[in-house]
């Protein structure tokens, strides 16, 4: 009852993305005191997405305290529905790995509260609210759980995707291993073609690193099939802005295997609060034969076990990846929930719309990759790379 009485007296603001540079100094203190950081809610990187990704009917619902303090106790990007009694989305872009709303850590109970409320009372009257890329081991799937319990939230997908945890130990960079044996012989004959070695680009030099990346990201058949961050201007300015923010912050680093000074692949590093995100990778598709993206990821893995600072290391990668599930051992469990705004059957009916639109385009992407006549060696089919992109953010 006590948070219930707490949540009454907030407020609640439903803001137009363009707007959301007025609230950047509130915006930075919610960040730092959030009950579980998301990165991609940091204003470095969501507010040049907001410009230059120009997100279609995207709003932003914000929780304050009341007046005059106004303090902001949370926020979250918000998808309205389109029809009647529809869904209402956490909005989660292809270019974010986590569809964590911010929450004060103090208030987040009666902060949760007020901002489903005020989903609720939404246009065209929503009958569940959708949250992407959640942890099951963060304390926001807690909250959510205890809050609404099983009636009311429900899970539509899970899935696992790559990681390095400082609990656990790594198994990748083993040299003794026929997987080590294999890369030492890469490492080997790629060194026939020049001088190998190995760069980090950090704070003034992260510009001219993301202008390298950029361009070897868009020869590859990320190029190809213009998923790209160069493949429209306004990705490649959202990029640029993004890593200018981050580094002037220091949380950002591009590492890069070279050949005679030039990459041959490289990585976006971004590291906050203890976790590094593998956010991009891309290589030279001219070496693909000696798999120069592998031969980076171990070194990389090599290098982030040796700096003696126990980090937990997300590679924001699709699961069961063709790569990087091979290289990082762990494991980190991710949610897809359904919060059912009515408690009773229309909230039951659209979670389960929604289930049932997520099989029926898992199965049309699987009939068309089988008409496609599969896959053989290192070719693969239109379908095979679109499904391979880490959602568009490796």
């Amino acid at each position: 009852m006590a948070e219930e009485t707490v949540a009454q007296a907030l407020e609640t603001e439903l803001i137009d993305v363009t707007h959301m540079a007025r609230l950047e100094g509130a915006w930075r203190d919610l960040y730092a005191r959030s009950l579980e950081r998301n990165i991609f809610l940091d204003p470095d990187f969501a507010l040049p997405a907001l410009a230059y990704l120009h997100p279609q009917e995207l709003k932003i619902l914000a929780v304050f305290d009341a007046a005059p303090e106004r303090r902001l106790l949370a926020l979250t990007p918000l998808a309205p529905p389109r029809l009647p009694c529809g869904l209402a989305r956490g909005y989660l872009h292809k270019q974010a790995a986590l569809g964590l709303p911010l929450l004060d850590r103090t208030l987040a109970a009666p902060a949760l509260a007020k901002l489903v409320d005020a989903v609720k009372t939404l246009p065209l009257a929503p009958s569940a609210l959708i949250f992407g890329d959640i942890p099951r081991a963060g304390p926001t799937f807690r909250l959510l759980g205890d809050m609404f319990g099983e009636d009311r939230l429900h899970l539509i997908s899970q899935y696992e995707r790559a990681a390095l945890l400082p609990t656990a130990p790594d198994a990748s960079v083993d040299r003794k291993t026929k997987a080590g044996k294999n890369a030492a012989r890469l490492f080997r004959r790629l060194a026939e073609h020049g001088a190998l070695s190995y760069g980090v680009a950090r704070n003034a030099d992260v510009g001219p690193a993301m202008a390298e990346f950029l361009a070897l990201e868009a020869r590859g058949w990320k190029g190809t099939s213009k998923t790209a961050l160069a493949s429209t201007p306004e990705r490649a300015r959202f990029a640029t802005s993004m890593a200018e923010n981050f580094a002037r912050a220091g949380k950002l680093r591009i590492e890069s295997l070279d050949l005679d000074g030039k990459p041959v692949a490289m990585g976006i590093m971004i590291e906050d609060a203890g976790t590094v995100y593998f956010w991009k990778t891309a290589y030279d598709e001219a070496y693909a034969a000696l798999s120069p993206g592998v031969l980076f990821v171990r070194e990389l893995t090599a290098r982030l076990a040796a700096g003696g600072t126990p980090l937990k290391i997300d590679s924001c990668a699709m699961p069961h990846h063709p790569m990087i599930d091979h290289l990082w051992p762990q494991r980190i469990a991710m949610l897809d929930l359904a919060l059912a705004l009515p408690a009773g059957r229309r909230g039951r009916m659209a979670v389960a719309a929604e289930r049932l639109r997520r099989r029926l385009r898992t199965a049309a992407k699987d009939l068309l990759r089988r008409s496609s006549g599969g896959t053989t060696g290192v070719e693969k089919t239109w379908v095979d790379k679109t499904l391979m992109i880490w959602r568009a953010r490796s």
